[in-house]
């Protein structure tokens, strides 16, 4: 087997688990990351049109956009959630080149998954698919931006809350249409540029998925995207829905259990992104470690606490490998973990996603640390891996409501996060 990237070499995972497809997909990707960004980092870096023409061609001319779509809605036929381990390796690669791209990446993979694995039932129609996935996927790349619960806003009436947290949009049923109510709403993605919203909102008596055109009347993105210090390719703003009126079957009604499991998708495609970046630092890290000497002539690497510094970066890339996959395989596979239900499933991706993104992140800060001025300055590109991850925490949460999720399944505890 060709190996996708030499970095990849050291650190294992559970290759019975893997499929032609898983293989193939990774090398394709893989070639797609050294040829579109890794080789081209200098020149292109940050720029905001050349990360959405490499997105672009990943997404529709190599195919990652149509994989999870049934052939009858117009894709390639492999099914969610027996795919998960193939996304997880694809995924993987596409965070060692840039994480930024892979999060976006990465929501609008999750929303198909959700909407084509058939925890939903009977709701998410053929016909749905079939328009939905024209309408991300046909003709020019589209960018899907996702709107969930969040924390909260003072400034405003409380709202239902779903799993912890605070629904950011209402939903209210009018005729064959939904009404859509929002004001400062904050994506998790791409909300400066999206095509289309999938917003989590409270309804009357239930939650609803509604997918809403970013062109709708009444839709209205703040002026100017905000500033992050990270994942540059997600322009972001905060979004108003002023009585947006939606087609009734844009509107997928949907229980506390099904809105976990597509928060489990989210999980576990951003701790992939996560690896494949941690994956990169290692890479820059041994380079820029390799001709390095200390007082005396000592190898950089031979110092103790040199050693314990780079050691524990590999450590933090082993284990959370290792967490993602397993997540990958209980989700495919959930009788060979003892999964018995959607909630044990989401627990199971809150704690390894949770662990495996602050694993990666704190491994890469202290390489950062260790390379002093080189782990601060642009051309080593290990700056921008940390970054974009510390940005991607701060949009999936945090710690606090993924430990509150954990605390409510194992202990009962009450509260919100």
């Amino acid at each position: 087997m060709i190996s996708t990237s030499p970095a990849m070499d050291y650190f294992p995972y559970p290759k019975e688990w893997e499929t032609e497809e898983s293989h193939s997909m990774a090398q394709t990707v893989a070639r797609w990351a050294n040829q579109e960004l890794i080789t081209k980092r200098l020149e292109f870096r940050e720029v905001y049109a050349h990360q959405m023409k490499a997105l672009d061609i990943l997404s529709r001319e190599l195919g990652l956009d149509e994989m999870v779509w049934s052939v009858e809605s117009g894709g390639s036929g492999l099914l969610a959630p027996t795919v998960a381990t193939t996304l997880v390796r694809g995924y993987e690669e596409m965070g060692r080149a840039d994480p930024g791209i892979a999060y976006v990446s990465a929501m609008k993979m999750a929303l198909a998954c959700f909407l084509t694995e058939g925890i939903i039932g009977p709701h998410v129609t053929e016909e749905i698919k079939r328009a939905v996935f024209s309408a991300f996927y046909a003709g020019d790349m589209k960018l899907v931006s996702i709107i969930l619960p969040g924390l909260g806003d003072a400034g405003q009436a409380a709202r239902a809350m779903i799993s912890g947290k605070e629904a950011q949009a209402t939903a209210e049923r009018r005729g064959d249409t939904w009404v859509v109510r929002a004001r400062q709403a904050r994506p998790m993605n791409s909300g400066f540029d999206a095509h289309m919203y999938a917003v989590i909102a409270a309804a009357e008596n239930e939650v609803m998925l509604v997918l809403v055109h970013a062109d709708a009347e009444g839709v209205k993105k703040a002026s100017e995207p905000l500033k992050t210090t990270g994942l540059q390719a997600s322009r972001n703003c905060s979004v108003d829905f002023n009585t947006v009126e939606v087609p009734l079957q844009y509107g997928i009604p949907i229980n506390l259990a099904t809105y976990k499991r597509f928060i489990t998708w989210i999980d576990l495609l951003c701790g992939a992104v996560a690896v494949g970046s941690a994956m990169d630092a290692y890479a820059i890290l041994k380079n820029w470690a390799d001709n390095r000497v200390i007082k005396g002539g000592m190898p950089f690497r031979d110092n103790p606490m040199c050693a314990a510094i780079l050691a524990n970066l590999a450590m933090s890339i082993m284990n959370s490998r290792l967490l993602v996959h397993s997540l990958a395989r209980a989700m495919a596979q959930p009788e060979v973990f003892g999964i018995r239900n959607v909630e044990d499933c989401f627990v199971l991706a809150q704690s390894a996603s949770l662990k495996a993104i602050a694993e990666c992140w704190h491994g890469m800060d202290r390489g950062m640390e260790l390379m002093a001025s080189a782990g601060y300055s642009k051309e080593w590109n290990l700056e921008k891996h940390w970054r974009d991850i510390k940005t991607m925490q701060a949009y999936l949460g945090g710690g606090i409501p993924a430990y509150m999720d954990i605390a409510r399944a194992f202990f009962g505890s009450g509260g919100n996060a």
